[in-house]
């Protein structure tokens, strides 16, 4: 009978003993599962704060008001990026760009002009550099017809047998080698008119026609 009862004892501390150290390893567990969440909650915070600080580095060009390079966080579109530069202009071709792209680092954000201004702009440089050719063509013009004019009106007539070569010089297409030539060939045989200058090498009938007027024979 006392063995009986002993064995009876040793099994209800045994179940005791079980049900005890299930008791505690369930608390345990209990406890542990929520600071591991908290682990992980707070991990996934530091991440998303990461991520949000990180920027990247475009540049924004075109019908923007500031075109400039900017640091924008990596994540935003390419509307906020415009926004950084101060937004559209007028004339801006919104409809050319896509807004809603995500930006890269060391990306160009390019926005056009519309097609109708930038055809007048063209235009207009077009007829600003025409103007310009042509007052400039006519101020040339008119000071080469007034030096004319002057040179003509000043000019004295020339006497082609006892000038110097230097006075020969004067006449219209004359330099200093064909003055010196004028000189050599009345040297052997003097001017009896004009006419007599087509002996002079270098002298044909189209530069006597421009002489002839100025020269007089002595």
């Amino acid at each position: 009978m006392q063995a009986k009862y002993k064995k009876l004892i040793f099994i209800a501390v045994l179940l005791a003993g079980c049900i005890i150290t299930s008791l505690i390893s369930t608390n345990d567990k209990a406890k542990t599962l929520p600071v591991s969440s908290l682990l992980q909650s707070a991990q996934g915070a530091v991440a998303s704060k990461a991520a949000q600080a990180k920027t990247v580095r475009v540049q924004v060009s075109g019908a923007v008001l500031e075109p400039g390079i900017y640091d924008v966080p990596a994540n935003c579109r390419v509307e906020e990026a415009i926004a950084a530069a101060g937004g559209l202009t007028e004339n801006a071709d919104s409809e050319r760009v896509n807004l809603v792209r995500k930006v890269r680092d060391g990306m160009q954000i390019r926005v056009p002009v519309k097609k109708a201004a930038r055809t007048s702009r063209t235009q207009r440089k077009s007829a600003q550099a025409k103007s310009g050719l042509g007052e400039s063509a006519s101020k040339k013009y008119g000071s080469a017809k007034a030096g004319s004019g002057r040179n003509n009106s000043m000019m004295q007539n020339v006497r082609i047998n006892s000038a110097s070569a230097r006075e020969l010089q004067q006449l219209p297409g004359i330099g200093p080698a064909l003055a010196q030539r004028i000189v050599e060939t009345r040297n052997s045989g003097r001017f009896t008119s004009a006419e007599d200058l087509l002996r002079v090498p270098g002298i044909g009938k189209a530069k006597l026609a421009k002489l002839r007027n100025y020269v007089e024979v002595d």
